[in-house]
């Protein structure tokens, strides 16, 4: 959970605050009445094990009845008897002859226990949203695409490609999962090669299918504790301009940008960006 605040105009990061999901309703109560929080507005960001994101065709309904539609197709798409609350986001762009939208879905049973949760801590809920999308929230605008490698401990690698805050294309990544208890011998011998590949079929599909200017650049925050080593491994093998992700923003002494904060930021810049 990541605090911010506007300092001279800018957003100013506060505090950073990890709750243990198994009492998280109780854990944050207490963290609103310690704080004298109530009322704060918040947005909420479920990590990539919490929904399904799928790219599918987009029903041919008005738009005002695609999501009824959308939800009568959900369960034979994930072959789910779970009864799913779902939403979409439209695609920048389209490979010739497609037609497609991305599809969210999300355990109904969840959403209304985050909801009845943080409305009983006393913060006002303004958004529930995802990761994949919270990161265009948290990184600077840019003209030029930049691929991204963002990864919360112990679950999948999101790799996205963004242009002007937008979501061009994004996959995740299977089998990095315990990549933090992976030695340096480990990355040098596979970790690094098995990224490159990823990477550069992305990239290819973004030039040729989506017919877009070449990837620039790429960022990462992937679950290691050797991040600058693996950065410097897939700039040589990508040759693109390689950085760990570094939010530009001042922030309170001791407070330290990583796997575990990058999806709560990108959360609470979307109040910041609410509030211009």
């Amino acid at each position: 959970m990541s605090l911010l605040a506007l300092k001279d105009g800018q957003p100013y990061w506060v505090a950073q605050h990890k709750i243990d999901i198994h009492d998280w309703q109780s854990g944050l109560t207490d963290w609103v009445n310690d704080n004298r929080a109530q009322n704060t507005p918040c947005h909420l960001v479920f990590s990539t094990n919490r929904y399904q994101l799928l790219q599918v065709e987009r029903p041919a309904v008005p738009d005002s009845e695609l999501v009824q539609a959308l939800r009568w197709s959900v369960k034979e798409l994930l072959a789910t008897e779970e009864d799913m609350l779902v939403d979409y986001f439209d695609m920048p762009a389209q490979a010739t002859g497609m037609n497609k939208i991305n599809l969210v879905a999300v355990p109904r049973i969840l959403v209304e226990e985050v909801v009845e949760g943080v409305h009983s801590a006393g913060l006002t809920l303004n958004s529930i949203g995802i990761e994949e999308l919270s990161q265009c929230d948290l990184l600077e605008a840019c003209a030029e695409a930049q691929i991204t490698l963002l990864q919360e401990p112990g679950e999948e690698i999101s790799l996205s490609i963004i242009k002007d805050e937008k979501l061009y294309f994004t996959r995740r990544l299977r089998g990095y999962e315990q990549l933090s208890s992976y030695g340096l011998e480990q990355i040098h011998q596979g970790v690094a090669d098995s990224l490159s590949l990823e990477i550069q079929r992305s990239m290819d599909y973004f030039d040729s299918q989506l017919r877009q200017a070449p990837v620039k650049r790429l960022l990462v925050c992937i679950d290691t504790p050797f991040l600058d080593e693996l950065s410097q491994l897939l700039q040589q093998a990508t040759l693109l301009e390689t950085q760990v992700i570094e939010p530009r923003l001042t922030k309170e002494d001791g407070l330290i940008f990583s796997s575990e904060s990058v999806t709560s930021l990108g959360a609470a810049m979307r109040q910041m960006h609410e509030g211009q």
